[in-house]
């Protein structure tokens, strides 16, 4: 009977024990189920901060690259902007190589045309380059928002594989819950399962929370990343956009140079025409004098025919006398003075009137000097007219250089007899095509018109 009570004690320490053994193993399944629940808590939030982030990052990139594709657009539009004046200025170089020979020299409209175009050319190496710089950000821009998105699915597959997870942890808590409740002694105050851990878990533990740490660092560094690109690309577009203003600037600087060199050049092409067409009436004047002085030095010396006849004839007569009267008298001596008084005369009119052809014939030599000169001025000046009234057009997608309304009456001003491209006029009409030979000449109806 002692033994049977013994062995009672015995069974009711064991039932004790398992008691507090399935207590213990129910408190410490549910504190595991709590804190896996936990970590994938924070895992899943984590995440989408991280996605959140990274999707906003994404959406900056995009506008940060449709941002650079206009800045590239704005590039492409100021280098297609320099190909018609630099176009322009190398044909005005090559119509005042056409100017006469004499009329060639390096004045400050071929230096002005010169500077103009290095200054355009400048330009479009400038622009290329930076055309270049914008190429390669975009390209950078690219590969950023293509490791944002692969960053982001990436996290996207793992946070719905967490969720799924996550789900799948809470049904299965509840179900051991509903199965196995846990003890009411131990509702309030569950047993921590940090008690039962191995140092090895603890190692584990510190070991996954860094990897997590390493995970959300680089998640960051990423972030920084793409936004340090962004804001090297924001500097470029600004840098972009000065250069393109800047470039315009000096374009129409120099544009604006060349048109004052050749105003200036035409003002003093039409002073020295001036100039030359008063010299050009002087040597006019003067020679007309000269052939009324000449008609006057042939009229004096035919009017020594008469007394050189009269002193021959009475000469003559008296030498028939008889030979008691033939002496050497006054008469004698007054004919033969006369006589050669008037030989006198006519030799000294003879002289002068050599020398008035002479004179006469350099004075010819003069004007047509002069003439081919004015000449010369009038066909330099109309290839600068005509440099002066065509600017930069596009026509049909094309550079032309085109003729411009208020230039060309602002010219015809000047001279009237100025026609665009008169000079040379193949080269012209092979310049400017048939459609441009009909405006200009519609503009010079129009113009004369008014």
């Amino acid at each position: 009977m002692t033994q049977a009570q013994q062995q009672q004690y015995r069974a009711l320490a064991q039932c004790d024990s398992s008691r507090r053994a399935h207590n213990d193993t129910v408190n410490s399944n549910l504190s595991m189920y709590d804190s896996v629940h936990r970590s994938m808590s924070q895992k899943v939030k984590n995440s989408y901060r991280m996605i959140e982030k990274l999707q906003k990052r994404a959406q900056s990139l995009e506008a940060s690259i449709a941002s650079s594709k206009n800045s590239m657009a704005m590039l492409e539009k100021a280098l297609r902007a320099k190909d018609a004046p630099l176009q322009l200025c190398t044909w005005r170089l090559e119509q005042r190589e056409k100017r006469p020979l004499r009329e060639q020299v390096r004045d400050n409209v071929e230096i002005a045309l010169e500077e103009e175009k290095a200054t355009l050319m400048e330009a479009q190496r400038r622009l290329v380059e930076g055309m270049k710089k914008t190429k390669g950000m975009l390209d950078a821009l690219e590969e950023a928002l293509h490791d944002v998105r692969q960053d982001i699915e990436h996290k996207m597959q793992a946070l719905s594989v967490d969720e799924m997870c996550l789900r799948s942890t809470e049904r299965s808590m509840h179900a051991v819950v509903e199965r196995t409740p846990p003890p009411s002694s131990h509702r309030s105050t569950p047993r921590s399962p940090g008690s039962s851990r191995s140092a090895r878990h603890q190692v584990a533990l510190a070991e996954t929370s860094r990897n997590e740490v390493n995970r959300q660092q680089e998640a960051e560094r990423l972030n920084r990343s793409a936004l340090a690109r962004e804001e090297a690309a924001k500097a470029l577009r600004e840098e972009s956009a000065k250069l393109a203003s800047r470039c315009d600037h000096a374009a129409h600087d120099a544009q604006d140079k060349t048109e004052k060199r050749m105003q200036e050049r035409v003002h003093e092409n039409q002073t020295m025409r001036r100039r030359l067409e008063g010299e050009l009436r002087e040597t006019m004047d003067k020679i007309e004098h000269t052939k009324a002085t000449m008609s006057q030095t042939r009229h004096h010396m035919k009017a020594l025919e008469e007394p050189m006849d009269l002193t021959a004839t009475c000469s003559s007569w008296r030498k028939q006398r008889v030979n008691k009267e033939h002496i050497n008298d006054p008469v004698s001596t007054a004919l033969h003075e006369h006589r050669m008084t008037v030989l006198s005369a006519h030799q000294d009119l003879l002289s002068q009137h050599q020398n008035e052809k002479t004179n006469l014939k350099e004075l010819n030599e003069r004007r047509e000097r002069l003439k081919e000169d004015l000449r010369d001025k009038t066909a330099s000046l109309h290839i600068d007219l005509n440099c002066l009234t065509h600017e930069a057009i596009q026509l049909n997608g094309k550079n032309w250089a085109g003729v411009s309304k208020q230039k060309l009456a602002r010219s015809m001003k000047v001279d009237r007899g100025f026609i665009p491209g008169a000079v040379p006029v193949s080269a012209a009409i092979a310049s400017i095509g048939a459609a441009g030979l009909w405006q200009m000449r519609r503009l010079i109806a129009e113009v004369e018109a008014e």
